[in-house]
């Protein structure tokens, strides 16, 4: 299953519309998402190159970034990511 990592900000208006991007590709995929404030945890994003937000990560198996999009997903392309893991 595959694994994403969402890097958000609480003043981030765009974060809430991935929220909703990554709800609505959770009915067509099945995956498991972890949301990390960035604010509140830099070393994190420092330790993934995150530098705007949001961004979004996915990890396969072994851990390792399979792909990234920063700023808002378009849901196709979401969903057309995901299918390719």
């Amino acid at each position: 299953m595959p694994e994403l990592v969402l890097y958000t900000t609480g003043f981030c208006a765009p974060c809430r519309t991935a929220r909703h991007m990554i709800d609505y590709a959770s009915k067509d995929v099945a995956f498991t998402v972890t949301e990390i404030n960035a604010s509140d945890h830099p070393e994190s994003a420092m330790a993934d190159g995150v530098t705007s937000t949001p961004t979004l990560i996915s990890r396969g198996p072994d851990g390792a970034e399979q792909w990234r999009i920063v700023g808002v997903p378009r849901l196709a392309e979401l969903r057309r990511l995901l299918g390719g893991i």
